[in-house]
């Protein structure tokens, strides 16, 4: 099949859940994409074959020659001034191996892209929260600091099942938590949950976060009438705003822009706690501009040298909606 020869960029948001690809014209319009399985090396297995064939299947179509940058932002790369370990860009390179590209590439965390599509470039502090989690502030000159450089970590997804699990275990039995508790015997098996529990923390690690981080959904959809889930997401969202707040003084911004990235960042219900919680504080949240892929594609043109002037970031606003 004949390739298209285009100038175009390519832009990756990889985390634990799942892989987007983007291959954006310099313009900023959406040429191509797709999407595969987590590319996170510290959540699965396969996750270096999960982000290069995503990329593969992406640039179906497409002449690679036409690449003139590649940006990929992916949960578990270590970031500049970050204390919390990770792949080194050099080592992400070889671990996400991109034969057929010859363009400028760089590697940064997730929640760099993140914030950069939350915040369309600007200064202010971005929750992510999935699969993982991460609060990372850029400030007003460039530089990163996240929460975890104070010994903080909020939590994602499955920690908002742990809380909720632990809760239905050891607390009084209320009757308005009754549909949660059936909703959680289901997911894992029966209604002997301790036993189901220990069975099935002998799977592999990897295997557990996943089986706990899919019933999220179920809780947040949940917290309006169960008092469990209800604590559960208020919890996290408590800690959440602990980490927005150590970040706000160093951003050089006042109000704070607060943005969130991520399947559990995104939910309604998290967000309103979370509004809650960053009450009376200079933090405000914000609405999310470009998403996590749309700020993968901001580095990227950048790296291409491309002004990314308002008529790009429409264009790019555009093609989030079809990526």
């Amino acid at each position: 099949m004949s390739r298209r020869r285009l100038d175009f960029v390519l832009a990756v948001d990889s985390g634990g859940t799942g892989t987007r690809v983007g291959c954006f014209a310099l313009d900023g319009r959406l040429l191509a994409s797709a999407t595969g399985p987590g590319g996170a090396h510290q959540h699965d297995d396969t996750a270096a074959a999960n982000l290069t064939g995503t990329v593969a299947a992406a640039l179906d179509g497409l002449d690679p020659a036409g690449a003139r940058a590649f940006a990929a932002g992916v949960s578990g790369i270590a970031r500049a001034g970050s204390n919390q370990g990770g792949l080194t860009a050099d080592e992400a390179r070889a671990f996400y191996p991109l034969p057929d590209l010859a363009c400028p590439t760089v590697f940064v965390n997730d929640a760099v892209v993140a914030h950069r599509g939350a915040l369309a470039g600007r200064a202010g502090v971005v929750v992510v929260a999935g699969t993982g989690s991460m609060v990372l502030a850029i400030d007003v000159d460039g530089r990163e600091v996240e929460s975890g450089q104070f010994q903080h970590y909020a939590g994602g997804a499955r920690h908002v099942v742990f809380d909720a699990v632990h809760r239905l275990l050891t607390g009084p039995a209320d009757p308005a938590d009754a549909g949660l508790r059936a909703r959680v015997e289901d997911h894992f098996g029966g209604p002997d949950l301790r036993t189901r529990l220990l069975a099935l923390a002998e799977s592999g690690y990897n295997d557990v976060k996943r089986r706990y981080g899919d019933l999220a959904p179920a809780v947040t959809a949940l917290a309006g009438s169960s008092p469990v889930a209800d604590r559960a997401l208020r919890s996290l969202a408590d800690a959440t705003a602990t980490g927005v707040l150590l970040l706000a003084p160093l951003t050089g911004v006042d109000p704070v822009p607060v943005g969130c990235v991520g399947s559990l960042a995104e939910d309604p219900a998290f967000r309103v706690r979370l509004g809650d919680a960053l009450a009376g504080s200079r933090a405000e949240l914000v609405p999310t501009q470009l998403g996590a892929l749309g700020g993968a594609a901001f580095t990227a043109l950048q790296l291409a040298g491309v002004r990314v002037d308002p008529a790009v970031l429409d264009r790019l606003r555009t093609g989030m909606l079809g990526a």
